[in-house]
């Protein structure tokens, strides 16, 4: 009886090449400020200890972002063209008594009172969705801070900037040769003229920390991230975006709002084309060295200096590293 697949060949598959999606902040710069950390919390996915840096940074952005919504009316239309609060600034002492009040109603299992304000509103609803995923305020003048500074930008920023929002958590990418390059703008915001031009638009992105006494490297870092969304901008619109704009919310923080924006507050980052190129080849770089390090799992941390003491006071992983205190590490508790 005849073979019936005599003579039959099926060739080999070839292959499937899949490229790895790499994200600007959470990959490359969390790689570029420490790759020890890195490998820890973004490789294994460990979960730290504490978040308070974590928890901090997101709730300012969160907020600031339902702020905008609020604005544009996209939760509740009729909010739409009105600032939160009309620019109310509770004082420091209301907002502890509110808290304290909350969290006393929370132990008796009565009523929580009624948020005083809707930045305290929008706080609550954000710091709420961060409880459940583990990440809390370690202090509770941490929670009061947040909130002060973000009174503090919604009055003194609000009815200028609200208005000029084109987006927010604005999401942009790249296929490159060998990953997918991604990020995420805080905002695009239209040039005083209102053209709708992409050419006329201008990146902002939020900093949850100060410029004076800012580290040279994360400076060098957070523009290095500003010419990558740049150079994403211009894959995605195919133009520059007129500006690239930090702005460290901590240089408002204060006993009072400040009557006129902080000199320190605000950076632009300059955006030439051949320092886009270098961004991106450096970035391409780093993803190099992120594949070569997962091979030989092989971690290096950050070099003293290039880091700055909070974040390695805040690290679990401080305890056997020789980067904080200057290269000396951290004296044990114990024995």
């Amino acid at each position: 009886m005849p073979k019936p697949f005599k003579g039959i060949s099926i060739p080999a598959s070839k292959k499937t090449i899949i490229k790895r999606r790499y994200s600007v902040t959470q990959d490359v710069v969390s790689f570029r400020r420490c790759g020890l950390q890195y490998a820890a919390f973004n490789v294994h996915k460990y979960a730290p200890a504490q978040q308070t840096q974590t928890y901090f940074g997101t709730v300012i952005h969160q907020v600031l972002d339902r702020c905008h919504a609020h604005f544009h009316g996209i939760v509740e239309p009729s909010t739409k063209g009105s600032i939160p609060d009309n620019g109310l600034i509770l004082k420091e002492e209301e907002i502890h008594n509110y808290f304290y009040e909350v969290q006393e109603a929370q132990k008796d299992k009565k009523t929580v009172p009624l948020p005083p304000s809707e930045i305290i509103k929008y706080f609550l609803q954000v710091e709420n969705g961060l409880n459940s995923k583990g990440i809390l305020a370690i202090r509770s003048n941490t929670r009061v801070q947040a909130v002060k500074i973000l009174q503090y930008f919604n009055a003194l920023e609000g009815a200028v900037l609200y208005p000029r929002v084109r987006d927010t958590e604005h999401r942009l990418q790249a296929d490159q040769i060998g990953h997918i390059l991604h990020g995420v703008v805080d905002l695009l915001v239209d040039s005083i003229d209102e053209n709708v031009d992409p050419a006329n638009c201008e990146m902002w992105d939020y900093k949850g920390s100060s410029r004076v006494g800012l580290n040279p490297k994360d400076l060098e870092t957070y523009e290095f991230q500003m010419r990558v969304y740049a150079y994403l901008y211009q894959r995605k619109y195919g133009v520059l975006p007129k500006k690239a704009v930090l702005y460290f919310l901590n240089e408002l923080d204060g006993d009072t709002c400040p009557s006129q924006r902080p000199v320190n507050a605000l950076i632009e980052v300059s955006i030439e084309p051949d320092e886009i190129e270098v961004a991106i080849n450096e970035f391409t770089k780093t993803v190099n060295q992120i594949e070569e390090s997962r091979c030989t799992n092989e971690w290096q941390a950050a070099a003293p200096g290039n880091i700055s003491e909070q974040d390695c006071k805040s690290c679990d992983l401080r305890w056997h590293c020789k980067t904080p205190n200057g290269g000396k590490g951290v004296k044990p508790i114990y024995p």
